[in-house]
């Protein structure tokens, strides 16, 4: 009897195929060589993206590249991340914040962390008015912020309470590492959960008040947004709590 089971081809061997090469020429024409080299790279520095198939591999990475968005971690603009085999295209908050600068339409933009007693909110208006740095006080939630040059802001803040909502609800990974105890996804991660935090911020404003260009549509359209053990995409819920003209009170930040 024999016991030979079929390899799955890596991905050296997979971009070389006939009809893989003709896809990627096609497709990507001078950029093809960069483009190969890098995500090659790429999976040899991950032995987990490794181990996921050639082909969702090459989808994920074409996603970044339609956008623009460089595939490399210390950047922070775009990633594919494995789980159980399966890669997922996710934007990161810097990558967001990139796509609305190259739109021209934004005079600030920003997302930061709230820390205690640095805000006051209006319970009937849903105005934020900002008070003053508090370093040494503990963080309670996180908050974005945008300013168009029509002169039209918004904003977005979400406690801690409401952060650790929505990582349960809509990360499958996160779920599994509260029920397993491990620490597979970033909500779990000390320092990638920051990001986490102030991306679902930052992207629920872009997605409610911001301007939606081209660009911007297929990045949300491609962006996993929260890990989940399918790799199928999840849409986040969000609820906005402030929407306003400019104020002497908002805090300007330049991104």
């Amino acid at each position: 009897m024999s016991t030979d089971v079929a390899k799955k081809p890596t991905l050296a061997n997979f971009v070389n195929f006939p009809n893989t090469k003709k896809f990627l020429e096609d497709s990507l024409k001078e950029k093809k060589t960069e483009f190969v080299s890098n995500l090659i790279a790429l999976t040899e520095s991950d032995s987990k993206l490794a181990e996921c198939d050639p082909g969702q591999l090459i989808k994920c990475a074409m996603n970044a590249t339609a956008l623009n968005l460089p595939l490399n971690k210390n950047l922070g603009f775009a990633y594919i991340i494995p789980y159980k085999g399966v890669p997922s295209f996710q934007i990161g908050y810097k990558g967001f914040v990139q796509m609305a600068i190259r739109s021209g339409y934004y005079e600030f933009l920003n997302a930061c962390e709230i820390k205690e007693g640095e805000i006051e909110r209006n319970k009937v208006t849903g105005e934020i008015k900002f008070i003053n740095d508090k370093p040494n006080n503990k963080v309670i939630g996180y908050l974005a912020y945008l300013k168009l040059k029509t002169g039209f802001t918004a904003s977005l803040y979400m406690t801690l309470d409401e952060i650790e909502k929505h990582a349960k609800r809509f990360s499958i990974m996160y779920q599994l590492d509260i029920k397993n105890k491990t620490k597979m996804s970033k909500w779990s991660d000390e320092d990638a959960r920051p990001k986490m935090a102030l991306k679902t911020v930052l992207k629920g404003l872009l997605g409610t008040y911001g301007v939606i260009t081209t660009e911007l549509a297929k990045a949300f359209d491609s962006d996993n947004e929260i890990e989940s053990e399918s790799g199928l995409r999840n849409i986040q819920d969000v609820e906005i709590i402030e929407q306003k003209e400019e104020t002497k009170d908002a805090k300007k930040v330049k991104i």
